[in-house]
């Protein structure tokens, strides 16, 4: 393809390790064997004591070394009740989040706190329902508080509604996941409407319950990780969320000082950090240790080092009023799971809104220049060098779905982001994003000219069909194509800058049908 994607940061090869620890145990060999066959007795002991050394010291890193993460039930013994399931399919198919870039001018406040717009931190009780007061009590509620500007205690949310539809006849526990997903799809209600009893979870909503609970429906949710296969929660991805106003769901492995924990900062011991590895890999039999589903809500860089403000439900004699902070370094040994809902699109009567794009070379770190040629056709001002590395830099200012696409050698069309199936095109956080995010594009010495194409949307699309739709396009322009694809759906009332360092797009077009697209061309030399 004209535009190839590489990798940012290279590691050093497998092959190259290998050949050399080989070379070094060959050479250990050469000299004990020399020593042992002029010295039998003396090295034969020493052999074995040292045989056995390595032998403890395997089964000690067994225990230490990068866990064998299983898939978890939640624990039910001890103080209190805990109830977040773990499955790791579950899990991979959440979306994930495509963070603010931290190079390009994304300031982020040093604390903040959604603690306001929180409801009073109430008791699970006997149930294992702590993913329904995570996701709905907590989560929800904040959103919706800070949405409307209403007390939180007079429109709390009911953590039995979603619960009580996703767990077991025991009410024994949910996954995180399948709460979200409910969310999404159905809504909830309110506390006062469907009252939470930690005895029975065998309410279930009626036909009219559950047509009133659309009004509180969420637009989708996003997984907080490094990346499609890299499940450690980012905590720059948790800190962008919660600094623009949106809580974060998270799981966590709870137990040891957790359960009594009276103050509110809570710093595991060492023997919290051997019991949750332990569990993780499925060998802790205590019972003490399980899931438990938590609410972000706030982080301070400052207080110990940097930490993260919880709500929790086991009421307010738990930590300080209900809340406490884990430290930044303690956060991905115990949590496992953490996500985000996609903000709530908000605009006002005739409301401007707009979005600056724009290609920075690597080297330079300096904007490659542009040049406007129609409305939505920009060339680069100047041919740029075969082997130049360059990423796409987005800005936004409100909630967008995000696509780019490439042009093939052939003419044809491939999609540049999402990366994969498991990335999000959903940009709801406003600020400076690059892409791709751990790779780069670089111009191969294939055609005279490369294109891509960016699209801007107010609701998901089926970025496969469009392009699909692209390639099935007679014309040899990469711009008919696109506008061949989309059809009426192109906003007619977006306006584009001129083209420099960035070009930006314009618009009061509130509706969620239409989108905006730009083509870049770029002339090509050696």
């Amino acid at each position: 393809m004209p535009i190839r994607m590489t990798d940012d940061d290279k590691e050093p090869e497998e092959g190259s390790k290998s050949k050399g620890n080989s070379f070094f145990l060959i050479a250990i060999f050469v000299f004990l064997g020399g020593l042992l066959f002029k010295y039998p007795k003396v090295m034969i002991p020493i052999l074995a004591i040292g045989l056995l050394g390595l032998i403890c010291i395997g089964s000690i890193s067994d225990d230490s070394d990068a866990e064998d993460e299983k898939s978890t039930e939640s624990a039910s013994d001890g103080p209190h009740k805990l109830g977040a399931k773990f499955d790791a399919e579950r899990y991979d198919r959440a979306q994930v989040y495509e963070p603010l870039s931290e190079e390009y001018g994304n300031e982020m406040p040093s604390e903040v706190s959604l603690l306001k717009y929180a409801p009073k931190r109430q008791n699970q009780g006997e149930q294992g329902s702590c993913t329904g007061w995570a996701v709905s009590y907590a989560a929800r509620t904040i959103l919706h508080a800070k949405s409307i500007g209403e007390d939180p205690n007079k429109i709390s949310f009911s953590p039995a509604y979603l619960f009580n539809q996703n767990t077991d006849k025991n009410c024994d526990g949910a996954y995180p996941v399948d709460l979200l997903d409910d969310l999404k799809k159905q809504g909830t209600l309110q506390l006062s409407e469907f009252p939470y009893n930690e005895n029975s979870c065998r309410t279930k909503p009626t036909t009219e319950q559950k047509e009133k609970a659309k009004e509180f429906r969420i637009e989708g949710y996003q997984r907080l990780t490094e990346d499609g296969e890299k499940y450690e929660t980012d905590i720059e991805s948790v800190k962008q969320y919660l600094s623009q106003g949106s809580p974060v769901i998270i799981s966590m492995e709870v137990g040891g000082t957790f359960l009594d924990l009276n103050k509110s900062v809570w710093l595991p011991t060492e023997a919290d950090y051997q019991a949750v590895k332990k569990y993780k890999k499925g060998k802790d039999k205590s019972g003490d240790w399980g899931g438990h589903a938590m609410t972000a809500i706030g982080y301070d860089d400052n207080k110990n080092g940097g930490a993260i403000q919880i709500m929790n439900s086991w009421g307010e004699n738990f930590g300080n009023k209900g809340i406490f902070w884990l430290r930044y370094e303690d956060f991905n040994q115990f949590v496992r799971e953490a996500y985000a809902f996609y903000p709530p699109k908000t605009f006002e009567p005739n409301e401007t809104f707009s979005y600056q794009l724009g290609l920075v070379d690597n080297a330079t770190k300096e904007f490659i220049q542009l040049k406007q040629v129609t409305s939505n056709l920009y060339q680069t001002k100047k041919p740029v060098k075969i082997g130049t590395r360059f990423k796409v830099s987005v800005k936004n200012q409100k909630p967008i779905y995000l696509y780019i696409f490439g042009q093939e050698s052939d003419g044809s069309s491939y999609v540049l982001f999402p990366y994969t199936d498991k990335h999000s095109p959903y940009c709801g956080t406003s600020g400076v994003r690059v892409f791709p995010k751990k790779q780069s594009l670089e111009v191969d010495n294939v055609g005279k000219k490369d294109s891509i194409v960016i699209v801007f949307a107010k609701k998901q699309l089926d970025y496969k069909s469009i392009n699909a739709q692209a390639n099935r396009s007679k014309s040899n322009s990469y711009l008919e194509k696109f506008q061949s694809a989309f059809q009426t759906k192109i906003s007619k009332s977006s306006q584009f800058s001129e083209g420099g360092d960035k070009m930006e797009l314009v618009s009061t077009d509130h509706n969620p049908e239409t989108v905006d697209f730009i083509v870049i061309e770029f002339a090509k030399e050696k």
